[in-house]
């Protein structure tokens, strides 16, 4: 039984790689003495080392005896974290191991949080770790300012953010359209065309050119992609806490095992990549984000430090396509989704919008964005009313600190629970329904200031850079879409909303059908 009571707080202990070293050549004996020793050292150190700070630690429930809070974690943690804050407070710890978790529930204390050089860290994650991943979302200190700063720089001169990418993304999007097309509104998984399209944008950008749907590569990558999306969407919040927990659940024929061969697998594809350009390498100009990076590499002698590896080029580019593709694609499936069942509330409106300020005989463009407040509405609506990631990117707290009036100890994991944000009553009228008029003004015909408690990108230095290009790749993508069809139900069946909650927010696998208007 675990009680409803505020714990003392022990510094990070690696209880589970303790339970590791159990697994050797001893005795049963042996290994049971060692164990209750050992036990007994981890509860002592439980039951002390919460003396050691100052202020007053963030509340929460007990839990079991080294274990902590995990087998009351639920499938949902943003939904868990949610219904405790209403018992303690918006700031809530709970111990998972011997490892500090705590979740920030509202907007106030992750605005305060995220905004604080002790929280830029991530925690340190054996299924990324062993998977090779250094890239600027896992990596931190001056390694992670560096990378980040010069990624985009090379990302802007490449057209990132800028007209040229739009046109390629517009270019994309008509090969997706030749694709629908084709299924002569016939019932189709839209996701099985929408993976590799928004990939294709990521690999234009990285790769210098993208791959056609049928290309061998091309159909690595996509599967590579589902693979990932299907384990963060069954695997719970384990796989991305700190790397003495990952140690259970990363053992031979669990799911974080699996997924570390997926990702070693395109680390590798990626390497390959990386070997081709290297040779064709051209010294005044840039074809991509690899070139690019290549050229900061060679600026280093041979031997001195550096932030700019092989190892890093590896984890950016992987996860640029894990950010930039996934994410997207499933805002995107989730607007089809939702067009096809609310047609009169979502699909017509937009579709009038489309009708009145582009036409037929143009695609749009993204600066149409200002003519058409339903639709930027609905794009604003969906990114809170389904936030692909409830929780968000954990971080690791570097030192000591305070927020809300609650010490933070060094080595506690911090995660914003963004969805708790979105569907907070007192700042969303009725947060549960989805209703793009809320952000409209006079009577629907002004689109007014985005909120700030609208937050699906997270807040402060590491928040989603890329929110601009996705936000650009939601509008042209589904304003490209109905313009050419009407998004319609698989005949004789209704449309699931419901997600499937783990680690990102994904919907239901489910046919749609695309008439063409």
């Amino acid at each position: 039984m675990f009680t409803n009571t505020v714990e003392e707080d022990p510094r990070t202990v690696d209880s589970s790689a303790t339970v590791l070293v159990f697994i050797g050549d001893h005795s049963y004996s042996t290994t049971l003495l060692t164990g209750a020793i050992v036990l007994c050292i981890l509860r002592f150190a439980w039951n002390q080392a919460g003396t050691r700070y100052s202020g007053k630690l963030p509340p929460g429930p007990r839990g079991l005896p080294f274990i902590g809070y995990l087998p009351f974690m639920g499938k949902d943690a943003h939904v868990t974290f949610w219904k405790l804050s209403k018992t303690y407070g918006p700031i809530v710890r709970v111990r998972v191991g011997a490892v500090n978790l705590i979740a920030l529930n509202d907007f106030d204390s992750i605005k305060e949080g995220f905004m604080k050089k002790e929280l830029l860290n991530r925690p340190q994650n054996l299924v990324l770790q062993q998977s090779g991943i250094n890239g600027i979302v896992t990596i931190n200190g001056e390694a992670w300012v560096d990378n980040r700063r010069y990624c985009l720089h090379v990302l802007r001169d490449l057209g990132f953010g800028k007209k040229s990418m739009e046109v390629h993304i517009k270019e994309e999007i008509q090969q997706l359209i030749s694709k629908i097309s084709t299924s002569s509104g016939s019932p189709m998984l839209i996701q099985d065309y929408l993976v590799p399209s928004m990939s294709n944008n990521i690999t234009a950008l990285v790769f210098g050119s993208r791959y056609p749907y049928d290309d061998p590569r091309r159909l690595f990558l996509d599967d590579t992609l589902k693979k990932v999306l299907k384990f963060l969407t069954t695997s719970n919040i384990l796989t991305i806490l700190p790397a003495p927990l990952n140690k259970l659940v990363s053992l031979p024929f669990t799911k974080a095992s699996s997924i570390t061969t997926v990702v070693s697998d395109m680390q590798e594809f990626v390497r390959k990549e990386v070997e081709l350009h290297r040779a064709t390498l051209e010294e005044h100009s840039n074809r991509d984000f690899i070139d690019g990076y290549l050229k900061k590499m060679n600026e280093s002698p041979p031997g001195s430090s550096s932030h700019f590896t092989l190892r890093h080029l590896l984890g950016n580019v992987i996860n640029f396509f894990g950010a930039g593709s996934n994410t997207v694609q499933l805002s995107i499936h989730w607007h089809l989704l939702n067009c096809a069942h609310r047609i009169h509330d979502v699909q017509v409106k937009i579709q009038k919008e489309i009708d009145e300020v582009i036409g037929q005989e143009r695609a749009p463009a993204w600066e149409d964005r200002s003519s058409m407040n339903f639709t930027m509405a609905t794009i604003w609506e969906m990114l809170r009313w389904r936030t692909i990631a409830p929780m968000g990117l954990p971080r690791c707290v570097s030192e000591d600190t305070y927020v809300g009036g609650y010490v933070l100890p060094a080595g506690s994991v911090v995660m914003p629970n963004l969805w708790a944000v979105h569907m907070n009553p007192e700042v969303w009228k009725n947060p549960e329904e989805f209703n793009p008029e809320r952000f409209l003004q006079n009577t629907g015909t002004k689109l007014g200031d985005k909120p700030e408690h609208l937050i699906p990108f997270t807040l402060g230095k590491r928040m989603c850079p890329g929110e601009t290009l996705a936000t650009m790749e939601i509008f042209l993508y589904l304003t490209s879409i109905l313009q050419k069809f009407n998004v319609l139900p698989e005949e004789g069946k209704s449309i699931d909303m419901v997600a499937r909650s783990k680690t990102v927010m994904a919907p239901v696998p489910q046919h749609l059908r695309f008439v063409a208007r």
